[in-house]
């Protein structure tokens, strides 16, 4: 039989020595099974060695006579306490000139208890949760067979024993990963997220102004694109802010600048690129492009500028524009009966609608030209003097806005060698020999959400009719709810129904066929919670506003309390949870990489 002291030499090559507790309560809790309350003697040194997400370990019911079993708790909450000023806020309303002079005593002992305690006034109060694993005293990890016993010592988990546990079943010689981050409390470990789960399962980030939320996005398209396996990134970026921080990769990866519609760009940058790059067009699209692209505070000096200046006519030659796509009468009809109808309309002005749908009838098989739209829209005009519903007239001239842009497109004189297809952007899609960086823009937030409808529903039934999964395609929505808005924030605007059903279905069914799903947002609490309870893996900051933790935690299945640590991030600090990328269940909280660096490396190269 392995003497005690045996067990413990063994023990002391997974758990630093130096920071020792004692665990004094456990009770149930339905979100953690249970919540557990450890005390350790505060020095001021330990108060800085201790941080939320730590992992220590505690022996637990599970332990007989052929060794200890060690509970492994997470602490989600460091507090130091000086109980000569009492336990908690009531205790001040005593008399006023003893509770400062109690606070001036205090005071001392938090400086003099450098790294030997002396008083029993002041502790460091530790709420854990159980991580639902357990270690021997051979740092064998398994799951967890019995609660934590109270009144045992407890120990604090060190560098190699908390890899091992917050990348448990990463192998990272075979499986294709990416470094999320590294840990926050101790940046020697490095913390991995399996590329096919964090894409096919769906990812969201969720953070208030501030936090770094572009700035992770960036980091994350760029790492993904870095991967052994071709990936393609299609990123819907609604304020156009992410030129600038993914130029890097426009490049690396050949990647397109999709402008919905040429009106997207100024005039003096479409003169550049639409007559084949004209020297005398470039001094004036360089400066326009310069002054309206989006930079964080860090890429907005001078010396970084101009290195973007001399970068940007580069650049351009990445715009592609994206006009109307020929395609048949009755898809196009199929496409925009969500313009004409909507479930509360009354019969009369259902049927007016119906009527000129009847025009449309014998040309359906014809493909929709200009000039058949320029036809259609004539006779819906002289229909439209008949009608007699408001409604049904403001319906149908939204229909014959959209003919407009077609009967448009033969006048515009864009140069081909700038156009780019539906059909065109598929087949890019479905280049498996490489990956792909695709950021569109709009001018018009109703025609991204309308394209990212089109684009998404097209390779879906692309892939579905065809059996196709690869190459894994990434859809990437910044300001997610601006594309999928719950019910109780849907504004009357058709255009959010269109994305919001696209996202829907990627959430729901595109894994099957190859097609993954991101969403960043400030306001998750505007979401349509149905689809964030589909998404896999979390990077959770700062959300100030109640509404908005309570439906990240309940979409994921964590309590609140488990958020509170985000109260004290810094920028690029995040809590990161998945259910399948990483290799525990449990919050992870993480320093990402800073975008800047890598983009000003870029510069300078």
């Amino acid at each position: 039989m392995r003497s005690k002291e045996h067990d413990e030499v063994k023990m002391m090559s997974i758990f630093r020595d130096d920071l020792v507790g004692r665990l004094l309560w456990a009770e149930p809790d339905a979100a953690t099974r249970f919540r557990y309350t450890i005390w350790f003697d505060y020095t001021r040194r330990l108060l800085n060695d201790l941080h939320e997400g730590d992992l220590v370990v505690v022996p637990n019911f599970a332990t007989n006579s052929e060794g200890l079993k060690y509970s492994i708790l997470q602490i989600i909450s460091v507090f130091p306490r000086h109980y000569a000023l009492g336990s908690d806020i009531g205790d001040l309303k005593g008399f006023p000139g003893f509770v400062m002079q109690a606070a001036k005593s205090a005071s001392a002992d938090w400086t003099d208890q450098e790294s030997e305690p002396f008083g029993d006034t002041t502790k460091v109060i530790c709420e854990c949760i159980p991580t639902n694993f357990e270690t021997d005293h051979y740092g064998n990890i398994g799951a967890e067979s019995a609660m934590a016993m109270v009144g045992k010592d407890v120990n604090v988990v060190n560098t190699d024993m908390t890899n091992r546990i917050f990348n448990m079943g990463i192998d990272t010689d075979v499986e294709d990963v990416i470094k999320g981050g590294v840990l926050i409390r101790d940046e020697n470990i490095n913390i991995h997220v399996r590329v096919e789960d964090l894409i096919k399962t769906h990812f969201g980030i969720f953070g208030f102004t501030g936090v770094g939320k572009s700035n992770l996005v960036s980091t994350m398209v760029s790492n993904l694109l870095k991967t052994n396996n071709p990936i393609k990134i299609v990123l819907f970026d609604l304020m156009d802010e992410y030129t600038g921080l993914l130029a890097d990769q426009l490049f690396i990866n050949d990647g397109r600048l999709i402008c919905l519609g040429e009106k997207t760009l100024m005039k003096p940058i479409f003169d550049y690129v639409n007559y084949d790059y004209n020297l005398q067009y470039e001094k004036e699209a360089v400066e326009k492009f310069i002054d309206t692209l989006l930079l964080p505070k860090g890429l907005k000096k001078k010396e970084i500028i101009e290195k973007y200046k001399k970068l940007a006519p580069h650049l351009l030659k990445k715009v592609r524009i994206k006009e109307h796509d020929t395609e048949k009468v009755s898809n196009f009809i199929k496409s925009n009966k969500s313009l004409l109808f909507h479930s509360s309309m009354g019969i009369a002005t259902r049927n007016e609608i119906k009527t000129v749908l009847k025009l449309f009838e014998p040309y359906e098989t014809q493909e929709l030209t200009p000039k058949l739209a320029k036809e259609l829209m004539d006779q819906i005009s002289n229909l439209l003097t008949t009608f007699k519903k408001s409604t049904a007239i403001d319906r149908v001239e939204g229909l014959n806005s959209e003919l407009k842009e077609i009967a448009n497109a033969e006048d515009k004189g864009i140069n081909p060698h700038i156009q780019i297809t539906t059909k065109d952007l598929l087949k890019e899609l479905s280049d498996d020999s490489k990956s792909g960086l695709y950021i569109i823009t709009s001018h018009d937030p109703d025609k991204i959400r309308e394209y990212a409808h089109k684009l998404g529903t097209s390779i879906f039934e692309n892939r579905r009719l065809k059996g196709r999964f690869t190459p894994t395609v990434c859809f990437v929505f910044d300001e997610a709810d601006e594309f999928m808005p719950g019910s109780s924030f849907s504004p009357k605007d058709d255009s959010y129904k269109l994305s919001r059903t696209i996202i829907e279905t990627l959430a729901r069914r595109g894994r099957k066929f190859g097609l993954g799903l991101g969403i960043a947002t400030q306001r998750s609490a505007y979401l349509d919670t149905k689809t964030i309870g589909q998404l896999h893996t979390y990077f959770i900051s700062k959300l100030p506003r109640k509404n908005d933790r309570d439906v990240v935690a309940s979409a994921f299945g964590i309590s609140e309390d488990q958020l509170t640590q985000t109260f004290k991030f810094l920028k690029g600090h995040w809590l990161l949870v998945s259910h399948d990328a990483t290799g525990i269940d449990m919050p992870i909280p993480i320093k990402t990489d800073n975008a800047e660096m890598r983009i000003k490396k870029f510069l300078n190269e």
